[in-house]
């Protein structure tokens, strides 16, 4: 339980950054998204089907901001927080090279998942931008991915089992 409020503080907390603070940080028009950047990191560090759940949370989060439609950042995010549970699984997770390539790949997926959607939807959005906000968000994976490796290593926040 203890870890549920956590995560769900943290997203709370990162959403707020991502729509108040992290715009100021903006080149040209382009931020990254720290509630994003942090939900690949934490699927990544703690290969969990919590990644489902913690996707969909922070979907909904971004939706609320997202006027032109709902619930499509809770199916992408749930998408690419699964995805990046089973690269969890698969590599060494104490070494940040690959979690950080990781960001940048699974960046790109959901830009172009939305693209997809949106553009089903006529609405049309911007590549080009797409990829500067993934060197972005690869960028501000490079130094947030160590310190969530370390909180999903915290004994209260790892899921054991139980016989």
């Amino acid at each position: 339980m203890k870890k549920i409020f956590i995560l769900l503080f943290l997203l709370v907390i990162l959403f707020i950054l991502d729509n108040s603070v992290v715009p100021f940080l903006a080149i040209k028009t382009v931020y990254p998204s720290l509630l994003f950047v942090f939900i690949i990191c934490y699927c990544i560090a703690s290969e969990s089907y919590y990644g489902l759940f913690i996707g969909i949370f922070a979907g909904i989060l971004q939706d609320i901001y997202f006027i032109d439609g709902f619930w499509i950042n809770a199916f992408v995010n749930m998408i690419v927080c699964v995805i990046s549970g089973f690269i969890g699984n698969s590599i060494f997770k104490d070494k940040k090279f690959i979690p950080v390539l990781s960001c940048f790949g699974l960046s790109i997926l959901k830009g172009l998942f939305l693209f997809v959607i949106l553009w089903l939807s006529g609405i049309t959005i911007n590549l080009v931008s797409l990829f500067f906000v993934s060197i972005y968000n690869t960028v501000v994976g490079f130094f947030m991915y160590k310190p969530v490796y370390r909180l999903s290593q915290i004994s209260y926040m790892k899921t054991e089992w139980k016989f």
